[in-house]
């Protein structure tokens, strides 16, 4: 636009403030006038409700989309990469015994995950734990947003195992120690029991030994630090 051409802005002039106009904004109807629009209309959502997908709206998921860990009894072995790789330190390692023997499964502390997938990554070599497609993960205490291992294998065979059933997901490794029979078969070697080791006075007594020893070596190299600051 050169310096010559006027650019015509047309102002809309204000509404007479009749008395009509007083009092049905003492009435309130304007504000209320949207609400009087659509109060009659039919609603366009509908509720969710998981038990009742026939008549309600359950959301489509993205196939990339990371919800609730899985994870594969057959396939994990312990290796503690997962409990490595965690940036939040929300995967700690519980000992179960299996069929008479011991082995280590990683658990997994929802509330503290930031749903990263790099534990998912770190297990490159078994596929073991892998994100489900599950949202629903709200709870009233922090003790239902802790997954022991048994909450995970039972989100393993719900979701994931069904997918690699239909093709849609690749099959995870079976560890080559636990299981002998290496065929393309689910369950594999299933456990007829899962029970938590327990844990002798010595052990207990260890453990906290190595963790006050722990406190001492933090407090010391914190001292250190604020003595080099100095």
């Amino acid at each position: 636009m050169s310096e010559t051409e006027v650019k015509h802005i047309s102002i809309t002039p204000e509404r007479k403030n009749t008395g009509l106009r007083k009092f049905l904004r003492w009435l309130h109807i304007p504000a209320f006038r949207t609400t009087f629009r659509t109060m009659l209309r039919v609603p366009l959502t509908d509720l969710y409700h998981p038990a009742h997908r026939k008549h309600s709206f359950y959301p489509a998921i993205s196939k990339n989309y990371r919800g609730l860990l899985g994870l594969s009894l057959e396939a994990c072995t312990g290796c503690k990469k997962c409990e490595r790789a965690c940036p939040t330190n929300c995967i700690i390692m519980e000992t179960r015994v299996v069929n008479g023997k011991e082995h280590r499964f990683p658990a997994w502390f929802a509330a503290r995950c930031m749903f990263c997938g790099l534990c998912e990554e770190s297990c490159d070599r078994q596929f073991a734990i892998r994100h489900t497609d599950q949202f629903e993960d709200a709870g009233y205490t922090r003790d239902q947003l802790f997954y022991p291992p048994e909450r995970m294998f039972l989100l393993w065979d719900k979701h994931i195992q069904p997918m690699i059933k239909a093709g849609i997901s690749h099959k995870a490794t079976p560890d080559k120690k636990r299981s002998a029979d290496h065929i393309d078969q689910w369950p594999i070697n299933r456990p007829e029991e899962i029970i938590p080791r327990k844990m002798s006075k010595e052990e207990i007594e260890q453990r906290a030994k190595e963790a006050a020893e722990k406190e001492v070596k933090k407090k010391a190299r914190a001292a250190a630090r604020a003595k080099k600051k100095e």
